[in-house]
């Protein structure tokens, strides 16, 4: 939980300096770059995190990798990440300023749960009704769970829509439950 609040922070305070410079979209690429080549580059995620490793020594490499790629506001970004000892947070803050990037371009992410595959047509039209519904551009994330039987499961932020043969099942066991034999 500490992680998800320490990120946010960070990724507020740049997400405001894209929102002032109206460069949203370039530096969440260049965000993902970061990330991208931190992950990629042998031993290089463990180096920045390492704690005996001065921070000068951190910003040069930094430097050295980062400043033909990024700009020099993202390029900024880390160094202050690596000042603070923040730089392990980099993913978190990543998913962090993409939920803001996402909710400033009005697009809501939904999690669509199915008993079975769902064509891309049944998708596409239920991703439509959504926004319709929601007055966002839904995105939705298809996973399979052959446990729910049938029917469908949709997580949409802290709100369930759960249209299961499971649920179905479970609800009139407990109907049942209520009935009273004489």
């Amino acid at each position: 939980m500490l992680n998800r609040s320490v990120a946010r922070r960070y990724a507020e305070a740049f997400f405001s300096i894209a929102q002032e410079q109206n460069k949203i979209d370039q530096y969440q690429q260049e965000l993902e770059k970061l990330v991208q080549v931190i992950e990629e580059t042998e031993n290089l995620k463990e180096y920045l995190a390492h704690l005996l490793i001065p921070a000068k020594e951190k910003k040069e490499i930094a430097a050295k990798i980062f400043a033909e790629q990024v700009s020099t506001t993202t390029l900024n970004f880390l160094y202050v990440l690596i000042d603070k000892r923040r730089e392990r947070y980099l993913d978190a803050i990543l998913a962090e300023y993409k939920d803001m990037a996402d909710e400033s371009r009005n697009i809501a992410k939904a999690e669509l749960i199915a008993a079975q595959e769902v064509s891309e047509e049944d998708v596409k039209m239920l991703a439509e009704k959504l926004s319709a519904s929601m007055g966002k551009t839904v995105q939705l994330n298809v996973s399979v769970d052959p446990a729910l039987i049938g029917g469908v499961k949709i997580r949409l932020g802290d709100q369930i829509i759960d249209g299961t043969v499971a649920k179905k099942l479970e609800m009139l066991k407990e109907q049942l439950k209520q009935v009273k034999i004489s």
